[in-house]
């Protein structure tokens, strides 16, 4: 693998590429295509000046060596424009290519820099779109008459707009500013190497819509992903989020994040289902880096072969390498799971924990002992179980969450679980996991999702040699267990993690105490431009009102 740097203004590029035949496209004969996903650093400021600086830094790593014979390109969310400096995106049922139709500010430059370079780009932007008298957004438009968007614009390699996705699952404050649309979008598109790609946006990943419907009900197997994602401990870490849940799939998954690790911000990688991750990244320092690698195509899939089971030894140094500038959050519905605290000390535990009488976790775990110094210290663990609705994900949705897993915490309360040691702290373990296991029934439902989830130190999951896992049908329910294949010592969680998606129309920027029983987000979005504007006249009228009296 070579390795190419630019020195930018404000951050040092790192592009990595493999050798790959010169200029030649893949065909769909071919058994892999040629993939790559950019961690990349958002620009600073906003507007105009964000988005050149945005533009600049996109159209150089597009035409830089490292993209060459690239069949995909994916760039993750908020790289360019912001909500001051909105976009419009042609429709791709009219076929534009905005190189040859120069109308759409920055979105002529990207279509020319793909046709340029003979390859498929995904990038986000920030849209608008004019809807007072567009039949389809009746009831669905602001009264201004311009709607806006979070949406992933497809070029393909002539520099057409071939697909458009508008996000579905707004993050928090996007609900002020941001329309969603009456229906969620399922947006695929089809590429000359014989590969059908389903495409979304940041949130979107926690839910059904789009998320798993575009693989359960579309059957679609490659899947990109651009993303601005906040990590969070113990569940829902960048990386170990995205390879869990392309294993979960058995889906290929391009994801792509922005760097800014002091707001949370990282981890991208290119997963192949069962293979598990073909290359990942997570950083606690700012930095834009382009992951490339070939990736099989699921028809394939067969003529690949997974990792090898690596042998049960230990010896990694002490103590373990770790990352603590990425700032994190705390998933606080640990607080509501049933958890049993291990001893500090434990060698082996065999427990079986119920959160109520429909929902029971099994745990059997053996430590052994590792050399410390005494002045390292060690986390402690927990055992938590958790079934039922009274959860969020991100503290953005209700969800309804079944949860069984070992997790690190700094000391031995509750409050603690989902931290980690700050830098300066030297981590030690006096024990290694030698063997590990959970298991749990799981009852049937149409829209669930089940999942491994695990992560280390380094805020990565474990390689999907390093561990089995297995399911079995039953007439209700599937009986799933994770097992650790090889000694681990520097875990964080451990688990199976699994998402019973809820039928709930989002309430966002709504009133808590007098919501209506149905409401479209969009609706809700109008909801609050409508005040605004009814705030701003208010506020307009006070002079003449005050002239008027006197």
């Amino acid at each position: 693998m070579a390795l190419h740097t630019i020195v930018d203004s404000s951050v040092l590029v790192i592009l990595s590429t493999v050798v790959l035949p010169t200029l030649q496209h893949t065909l769909p004969s071919d058994v892999t295509y040629n993939a790559g996903v950019v961690e990349f650093v958002p620009p600073p400021g906003e507007g105009e000046p964000k988005a050149r600086e945005g533009l600049r830094r996109v159209k150089r790593i597009i035409e830089s060596n490292a993209t060459r014979d690239l069949d995909v390109l994916v760039f993750p969310e908020y790289v360019l424009n912001d909500y001051s400096l909105l976009t419009y995106v042609p429709d791709p049922a009219l076929n534009i290519t905005p190189c040859d139709t120069p109308d759409y500010d920055f979105i002529t430059e990207l279509s020319c820099a793909a046709r340029s370079r003979q390859l498929y780009l995904v990038i986000h932007v920030k849209e608008k779109v004019f809807c007072a008298n567009d039949a389809q957004f009746v009831g669905h438009c602001n009264v201004s008459g311009i709607n806006t968007y979070s949406a992933n614009v497809v070029f393909d390699r002539q520099g057409r707009v071939i697909s458009r996705y508008r996000k579905t699952n707004l993050f928090r404050y996007e609900w002020y500013s941001v329309n969603v649309l009456p229906e969620p979008q399922l947006a695929t598109f089809t590429t000359d190497f014989g590969v059908t790609f389903g495409h979304f946006i940041g949130a979107d990943f926690l839910f059904w819509q789009p998320a798993q419907a575009l693989v359960k009900r579309l059957g679609i197997t490659d899947i990109i992903y651009a993303t601005y994602w906040f990590n969070e401990l113990p569940f829902l870490t960048g990386v170990q989020l995205q390879e869990g849940w392309a294993y979960a799939n058995d889906v290929n998954l391009l994801a792509a994040c922005a760097s800014n690790p002091s707001d949370q911000n990282s981890g991208s990688g290119i997963y192949a289902g069962r293979l598990g991750r073909l290359t990942a990244v997570i950083s606690e320092e700012l930095h834009t880096q382009v992951l490339i690698t070939k990736v099989p195509k699921r028809a394939h899939r067969r003529q690949e072969q997974a990792p090898p089971v690596m042998p049960a030894t230990l010896a990694p140094p002490t103590p373990t390498p770790r990352l603590t500038k990425l700032d994190l959050q705390r998933d606080y519905n640990v607080d509501i799971f049933k958890t049993r605290l291990l001893t500090v000390n434990f060698t082996a535990a065999s427990e079986t924990l119920c959160y109520d009488s429909q929902f029971c976790c099994h745990f059997q775990a053996e430590r052994a002992n590792w050399r410390r110094s005494a002045d390292h210290i060690a986390y402690r663990y927990r055992m938590v179980a958790y079934s039922g609705p009274h959860t969020t994900v991100q503290r953005l949705e209700t969800a309804h969450l079944k949860i069984c897993a070992v997790i690190a915490c700094t000391n031995n309360e509750l409050y603690s679980c989902g931290h980690i040691f700050p830098t300066g702290v030297t981590v030690g373990y006096p024990y290694y996991f030698s063997s590990l296991q959970i298991s749990a029934s799981f009852m049937h439902a149409p829209k669930r999702l089940i999942m491994p989830t695990s992560v280390d130190g380094a805020l990565l999951p474990l390689p999907v040699h390093s561990f089995e896992w297995q399911e079995r049908e039953r007439p209700n329910t599937t009986d799933v267990t994770i097992r650790l294949l090889s000694p681990k010592l520097d875990l964080l969680t451990f688990g199976i993690w699994s998402n019973y998606f809820l039928e709930k129309v989002s309430q966002h920027n709504l009133d808590p105490v007098r919501r209506p029983t149905q409401r479209s987000s969009s609706a809700a979005a109008t909801v609050v431009v409508n005040y605004s504007l009814l705030i701003t006249v208010l506020i307009l009228l006070v002079p003449f009102v005050q002239c008027f009296r006197h």
